[in-house]
């Protein structure tokens, strides 16, 4: 009941309309719920939340984008039969922050148990069905249309947070625009020899085509949660790529990455707003998490999230207590 009441408030009016358009798939509500979430849309006209108590207002001065790595070495395109398109094997929220300028890193666990949506070859919406977070992208048809179809969830999952735009690549770009920055520095923050005999922990690896690819995306599919393992190396090596960008002396990412544009690369973001994502201090040191668990599905491990640990999170770090 919780996740019905508290939707209508984080969606608020900054986002209701893009979740109302993909979202409408139950039927059975019934009158009470009907009646809580009139009374609650009521409080999101004048954009504030009343939770545990006290009131807290959505901190405009934040933008989110969605970061995505999907895992195939083909174009992307919306040219693909529904389940053909590839995965999101990273699934990344970088909120940034207009008035600190400083970026939290929040990842989304590619094993995310939710409702996802399956869509035809013309990209029309077909059903709805439970499963793992990173297929969305796949019940898609590739490019555009699976990046907002997987905007349009991870929304969801953040019952109606605002995502402002989202940045999808394909694996084979990795280790092309880390060569085209020259290579990207990391230092490991652990042993990975089982990856590279080079990753050390306390090394710092100047990563290079292959190696820049295997560092991002290794995992062995043998151990139980090894997704973990990889989401720390992710988030190590995105820090480390803007602070290469950072230091190159005005590289622009817009550059950088045009020449895989449409490709292996698309994004609904502008030239500026993609050049402007270098400017902020990415916050590595605190790297947020979505509250849950990882348990073994009769096939998959799926990842369950704590609902009632997930609704102080969002408020914590997209609201702030009103005075």
């Amino acid at each position: 009941m919780k996740r019905k009441l508290l939707l209508p408030i984080l969606a608020g009016a900054v986002c209701c309309a893009s979740l109302v358009s993909g979202c409408q798939k139950q039927s059975d509500v019934s009158a009470e719920s009907v009646s809580a979430e009139t009374e609650i849309q009521s409080q999101s006209i004048h954009n504030y939340v009343e939770w545990d108590g006290k009131k807290y207002t959505y901190n405009t001065a934040l933008t989110n984008i969605l970061f995505l790595g999907i895992d195939t070495e083909d174009p992307i395109e919306n040219t693909y039969a529904p389940g053909d398109a590839g995965q999101a094997d990273c699934i990344m929220l970088l909120s940034l922050n207009d008035e600190t300028q400083e970026a939290t890193i929040i990842q989304i666990n590619r094993n995310t148990m939710t409702a996802l949506d399956v869509y035809d070859r013309s990209g029309n919406y077909l059903k709805t069905l439970d499963g793992q977070l990173c297929l969305q992208y796949a019940y898609s048809i590739g490019g555009t249309s699976s990046s907002w179809a997987m905007k349009k969830t991870v929304s969801s999952i953040l019952y109606g947070v605002e995502i402002d735009g989202y940045f999808t690549m394909e694996v084979s770009a990795i280790s092309e625009i880390n060569d085209a920055m020259g290579g990207v520095d990391v230092t490991m923050s652990e042993d990975y020899t089982y990856i590279d005999e080079s990753f050390t922990e306390g090394t710092t690896v100047h990563l290079e085509g292959e190696q820049a690819e295997a560092f991002v995306r290794y995992r062995d599919i043998t151990e139980f949660n090894s997704v973990e393992g990889r989401m720390k190396r992710q988030v190590e090596y995105v820090a480390a790529m803007i602070q290469t960008m950072r230091a190159s002396g005005g590289q622009e990412l817009y550059d950088i990455i045009s020449p895989y544009l449409g490709n292996e690369v698309v994004t609904d973001m502008s030239a500026a707003e993609l050049n402007a994502m270098s400017s902020y201090e990415y916050l590595t040191d605190d790297v947020l998490y979505l509250p849950g668990e990882t348990v073994q599905g009769e096939v998959y491990e799926e990842y369950y999230l704590d609902e009632e640990a997930l609704q102080d999170f969002l408020i914590s770090v997209f609201y702030t207590e009103a005075e």
